[in-house]
């Protein structure tokens, strides 16, 4: 086993390789080298679904990202943890065992890049590398094969076995098979794989995946590392069509949803799935960031009336600008028609749902004092919603719950401001008792209702009240989080976890920019502030580590260590930003920005 890791180490630093893939080497006058100068997509079958390209290795281990990343004390903290320095170990046997580093080695294997596919007739997945020098990846792949002889021998395992196919000598190495064509390297898990792309070597004329429709070659690009340039580091192209009607039973391609939630968040993406072609992914490194976008092609039609709730009439639903409150954790803004999605659940989900849905809308009907739920409540507020998340502070440690949870609002713009304020404030107030009642019914605490108006803003809440005749020995509940809030500002609701956040909210600037962000793109935005998550995070550092333990029967050092790496990493981060439009071109962007010193 020593010497199978140490093998997918030196072939797979970057993690291009599954855990069952290796290869060797071939005489550099066989007929595959002759055709060398087809194009790699030629050489894959046709029915092969995914195909990725990565970049040289020198387009990113030369980046100024990378330059800047290793260097930064959090990395290091990461790399001297006990899992990396055990993975490092093995690194170094491979290193040893070829007589070369690993950057010297990844450098020369993937000269021109590296190509990767999935094929699912045949079930493998293969990787393709072209090295800069043929002479030494022939010299490398001998290297590889000595060294796996010997150990497999030294630790009783089966021997390196080898077979020849059309001139090309194939090796396998416990699950997976490797070889070497000239200056190509060949890495798979299955043989009948490895012979079909040997096969369009020798003939051209088989079908292949460089004509198929799906491969929009998005994987083309030019690199440039130079300073303050982004680099394409990493392209994919994704054949919908054939992954949804070989997998037609999964949940993601029916044509309803079996959870709420799912349906609430990815609604709008399940019609993509369920129609579009094909995809595409892209990955870009830049000096202080990374980005990635997932894209396809997108077309009205697919959107049926009882999706309209998530992309609006004629796909034109729009999100808002985000709420800007200082030093708030996240920030979502979204496009979703409530009301339009709950009364049209008997066509977004199935028989199980919508009974549950169905009772809910009885129980919530008599909570809400005879209103329909679907059509008075959520109908009394515009799809364009805002939610934010910050941290909150508490006045003592003796106030202070056991499990610290971050503060949280929603805001809506009514369609009826001056009706629906006092049916808000009814309703509320009766929400309060409702937990009150259900409350003194489990031994919960009591809420105690307050209000006040802050010029025009008006602000209704509930605190629960601390027991004097109890002792919390583990700190406060985590009902303490909460002092659950309701605001009116103009034209606005608020709904707030804490009264201190209701306020904040109120106060600020709800009307903004009127117009949807970046001219009217994106249906849905997050901006998480990862420094303000990681400050989360650590308040609840404790809460974490013993977690850690019950979950995995780990040691307080180890799962503290754990924490430390995570919260080490999460220092490396400043602002994250997801964006989901569905223009010309559905695009599902990412972008990770990072901490400069």
């Amino acid at each position: 086993m020593r010497c199978y890791c140490s093998i997918v180490l030196v072939f797979a630093m970057a993690g291009w390789l599954s855990s069952t893939c290796v290869l060797d080497a071939q005489d550099a006058g066989s007929p595959v080298e002759k055709s060398m100068q087809e194009s790699v997509e030629n050489w894959l079958p046709a029915t092969s679904v995914i195909y990725a390209k990565l970049a040289p290795a020198d387009a990113w281990l030369d980046h100024p990202f990378r330059t800047w990343l290793v260097e930064t004390e959090p990395f290091k903290k990461v790399w001297r943890s006990p899992e990396v320095l055990k993975a490092r170990s093995g690194i170094t046997v491979a290193e040893f065992a070829l007589g070369t580093k690993i950057e010297v080695l990844l450098r020369k294997l993937t000269a021109h890049g590296v190509h990767l596919a999935f094929d699912p007739k045949t079930q493998g997945v293969v990787l393709l590398a072209q090295a800069n020098d043929e002479e030494w990846l022939a010299r490398m792949a001998k290297k590889v094969i000595d060294f796996a002889r010997k150990d497999a021998e030294a630790n009783g395992r089966s021997p390196i076995e080898s077979a020849e196919y059309l001139g090309v000598e194939g090796y396998k190495v416990e699950d997976g098979i490797f070889a070497v064509m000239g200056p190509w390297l060949m890495v798979t898990n299955k043989s009948e794989l490895a012979k079909a792309i040997i096969d369009r070597k020798l003939d051209p004329a088989l079908p292949s995946m460089g004509n198929a429709s799906w491969h929009t070659k998005s994987n083309d690009w030019k690199l440039d590392t130079e300073v303050g340039d982004v680099a394409r580091v990493l392209a994919i192209d994704i054949d919908l069509a054939s992954i949804r009607s070989a997998m037609s039973d999964n949940d993601l391609f029916q044509k309803q949803a079996k959870d709420f939630g799912l349906e609430l968040f990815l609604g709008g993406i399940l019609s993509l799935l369920q129609n579009a072609p094909n995809a595409s992914m892209t990955l870009d490194m830049e000096p202080a960031a990374l980005s990635a976008e997932l894209s396809c092609p997108t077309q009205i039609e697919w959107f049926t009336e009882a999706r309209e709730y998530y992309v609006g009439p004629q796909a034109t639903g729009r999100a808002l600008p985000p709420l800007q409150i200082e030093g708030s954790i996240a920030a979502l803004s979204t496009y979703r028609n409530l009301s339009e999605m709950w009364l049209r659940s008997g066509d977004l989900f199935g028989q199980e749902v919508n009974d549950q849905l169905a009772q809910a809308d009885s129980t919530l009907t008599t909570l809400f004092s005879g209103k329909d739920f679907g059509s008075d409540i959520l109908g009394a507020i515009e799809p364009e919603l805002r939610l934010i998340a910050i941290p909150q502070s508490f006045e003592s440690d003796a106030l202070s719950p056991s499990l610290k949870l971050p503060s949280f609002a929603m805001v809506a713009k009514l369609r009826k401001p001056e009706a629906m304020q006092r049916e808000f404030k009814r309703i509320f107030q009766s929400f309060i008792g409702f937990l009150n009642v259900v409350g003194a019914m489990e031994g919960q605490p009591q809420l105690d209702l307050a209000s006040e108006t802050n010029g025009s803003l008006p602000i209704y809440w509930g605190s629960y009240i601390v027991d004097a005749d109890r002792k919390y020995e583990n700190g406060l509940p985590i009902q303490f989080n909460f002092s659950p809030a309701l605001a009116f500002s103009g034209d606005f609701v608020i709904l707030s976890s804490t009264a201190d956040l209701a306020r904040r909210v109120a106060e600020s600037n709800l009307n903004g920019p009127s117009e949807a962000v970046e001219d009217g793109v994106s249906n849905t935005l997050v901006e998480l502030n990862v420094q303000a998550l990681k400050g989360a995070l650590e308040s609840n550092e404790n809460a974490m580590i013993a977690q850690n333990m019950l979950e995995k029967g780990r040691t307080r050092s180890d799962a503290a260590r754990e924490i430390e790496t995570l919260l080490s990493i999460l220092e490396l981060m400043g602002r994250a930003r997801l964006d989901l439009s569905f223009a010309e071109r559905a695009a599902l962007q990412l972008r990770v920005e990072y901490v400069q010193p």
